[in-house]
């Protein structure tokens, strides 16, 4: 027998076989014939002596038998006697015999167990057999543990992967994980040979948490005021960011993130609203600014600011008031001169436009007044020329210059004056001068002056930038 089991094909030595064997002497008489016994007689003439027969002795055959019977049993039974009775037990198969051995090495050899390096043997193969004496045969099972990144082989006698994660000194924690499980037995699967090593790997499980804040924006309030002028505005409290913070649970297997999921998410401060005080107190800008917008001068917004395009509607009042020319600020007296300011003043009779570039607006009159104030950019390096023109030709729509080619049309509904020179629509009309040469107005304000105005019409230039 190999080291898988227990058994053979014949009885094994050391198994006591009891075979009774009558075996007859040279005198036995066959039980198949008769027996005859016979008594002496002179022999006769020719030489035979005569035999006188009797019947055969039956009770003497009987008795011969049963004593030979008797004999083999007592044999039968002193040897019996003289045997151990021995129960072996090797890999959870058990079997029951009877030997002469005098020591377990011996009863293994005798029934053919083959040991490894590895096996062990309870009791010890030198122990003296008694009778009843139990012999369990534990056989090694080779395992290979992968773990942190090697892997560990070695023989055991553990009865479960957990057992045999002890026995090398693997510690589990926490979540690690174990396949086969930590209950699986060992010796499942032995059928496939007990040389198979079987593989128990260990994956390192470790949970993490990871917080991540985020800033939380904050609004703005504005509240109006009368302690502060139209257009001045005053941050009372300063606003302050609130925090989101969220928790995630990090999941990592041997080092590696495999899973990450998101256990938190709270708002942990909150967001403080900045107040911004606005001032509606009015101020003698703000003032001042309704008034040119109720006159008709290009303000733009009326925010209590003096900017360039406030600048450019006083200048342009006072053009028309016959006042002292400058894009200075508000001067004392003005502000009652505004008040007291009833519409455009008179013009020069007849239609016909005047460009004044120290203002940079457009003005337009028609029977005998000042009917429009429109903003303007004129050109840089004093062009137009201060002077008294005619529209000379008009150009309707969309179109590119001539002399400055763009990737799209940037004259609109022009009207020329002098050569090339012209009043036309533009999308960028700011206070100052801007262009090459010409007068950009507004397309709202190109489309007025386009219907107002035919070939031959008068055109001004006056002032400087």
């Amino acid at each position: 027998m190999g080291r898988g089991g227990v058994g053979a094909t014949g009885p094994p030595p050391g198994v006591v076989l009891m075979v009774v064997s009558l075996n007859r002497s040279a005198t036995d008489v066959s039980p198949s014939r008769d027996v005859f016994t016979s008594r002496s007689t002179p022999p006769t003439a020719d030489g035979y002596r005569r035999v006188t027969s009797r019947p055969p002795r039956r009770r003497r055959g009987w008795f011969v038998v049963l004593l030979a019977l008797l004999l083999v049993g007592a044999g039968a039974v002193a040897v019996y006697t003289a045997s151990n009775s021995v129960q072996v037990t090797v890999d959870g198969e058990t079997l029951l015999t009877r030997t002469f051995a005098t020591d377990v090495a011996t009863v293994l050899d005798r029934l053919e167990i083959e040991l490894a390096d590895a096996d062990r043997v309870e009791p010890s193969p030198a122990t003296r057999v008694e009778d009843g004496l139990e012999i369990v045969v534990l056989r090694a099972r080779t395992v290979e543990v992968v773990v942190d990144g090697g892997v560990q082989r070695f023989e055991t006698h553990a009865d479960t992967v957990g057992d045999a994660l002890a026995d090398v000194g693997v510690r589990l924690r926490g979540e690690d994980r174990v396949d086969p499980p930590l209950d699986h037995k060992l010796d499942q699967g032995l059928d496939q040979g007990l040389d198979q090593p079987l593989t128990i790997t260990v994956q390192r499980v470790r949970i993490d948490e990871a917080t991540i804040d985020h800033p939380v924006d904050h609004g703005e309030q504005r509240k109006e005021t009368v302690e502060l002028p139209i257009g001045e505005t005053r941050v009372q409290t300063e606003g302050r960011e609130g925090l989101r913070r969220e928790v995630y649970e990090i999941t990592f297997v041997d080092g590696e993130e495999v899973a990450r999921e998101l256990v938190v998410d709270s708002v942990v401060r909150q967001p403080v609203d900045r107040i911004v005080l606005v001032g509606v107190a009015p101020t003698t800008i703000h003032e001042a600014q309704s008034l040119l917008v109720e006159l008709g001068y290009p303000v733009g917004s009326v925010d209590g600011i003096e900017g360039p395009k406030t600048l450019r509607a006083l200048c342009a009042w006072r053009r028309l008031e016959g006042r002292e020319v400058d894009r200075q600020p508000l001067r004392p007296g003005e502000l009652e001169a505004l008040q007291a300011t009833i519409g455009f003043p008179e013009a020069p009779p007849g239609r016909g436009v005047t460009v004044d570039k120290t203002c940079q607006t457009v003005y337009f009159r028609d029977g005998g007044r000042w009917q429009d104030v429109h903003p303007a950019s004129t050109g840089t390096g004093g062009l137009p020329r201060v002077g008294n023109y005619q529209v000379q030709r008009m150009r309707a729509g969309w179109h590119t210059s001539t002399l400055y080619p763009a990737v799209e049309p940037n004259m609109y509904n022009t009207l020329y004056f002098h050569g090339a020179i012209a009043i036309h629509g533009s999308h960028h009309v700011p206070p100052h001068p801007a262009s090459a040469g010409c007068v950009r107005v507004t397309p709202q304000t190109a489309d007025r002056l386009f219907a107002d105005l035919q070939v031959g019409d008068p055109i001004e230039v006056v002032g400087a930038y």
